[in-house]
């Protein structure tokens, strides 16, 4: 099973930010856009796992402390690929987010976890294989709530992406 640990927004934040992926999708001419339901920050992308890592992560995802906090979202960004662009709506710096993920990295790690090194850089993907007219830049500040870490399971499907949670912390 293809895992990835997420932290989830309040709704009114999904809503904006279901609004600033739709403006993408009206200003591109090609392009696969994250649908309302999967917009999330991923906080560490585990890959394929067993049961027992499923349970380990379930574990190290239970252990997370934190209150539910703030974030903004100031600017679009973009990877560039040359098969279409990966946009993403990127943050300030909170250090509650950084913390929270500092903490989850250091557990799974101490679980066994084989973990990306590089440094964190959270965004919220909008599309991928995106050709698009618009440019990235700051935005229109939004606010977010980060309101629960969950432990996710990403299926690809006939539509697309589905991803469910399997264990959901609420702080």
């Amino acid at each position: 099973m293809r895992l990835f640990i997420a932290a989830l927004l309040d709704e009114r934040a999904v809503s904006e930010l279901s609004r600033l992926r739709d403006a993408l999708h009206d200003a591109s001419s090609a392009g696969s856009f994250v649908p309302r339901e999967n917009l999330h920050i991923t906080l560490e992308f585990l890959g394929e796992c067993t049961p027992e890592e499923c349970d380990s992560a379930a574990e190290a995802v239970d252990g997370l402390r934190f209150e539910p906090f703030s974030l903004s979202i100031d600017r679009l960004g973009v990877f560039q690929r040359p098969d279409g662009d990966i946009w993403w709506a990127g943050l300030e710096e909170s250090r509650e987010l950084l913390r929270l993920q500092s903490d989850l990295h250091r557990d799974l790690m101490d679980r066994g976890f084989r973990l990306e090194k590089r440094r964190y850089r959270p965004h919220i993907t909008l599309g991928r294989h995106v050709m698009a007219s618009m440019r990235c830049g700051r935005i229109d500040r939004l606010e977010a709530t980060v309101e629960s870490v969950s432990l996710m399971l990403s299926e690809r499907s006939a539509s697309g992406m589905v991803y469910t949670e399997l264990f959901a912390n609420r702080g």
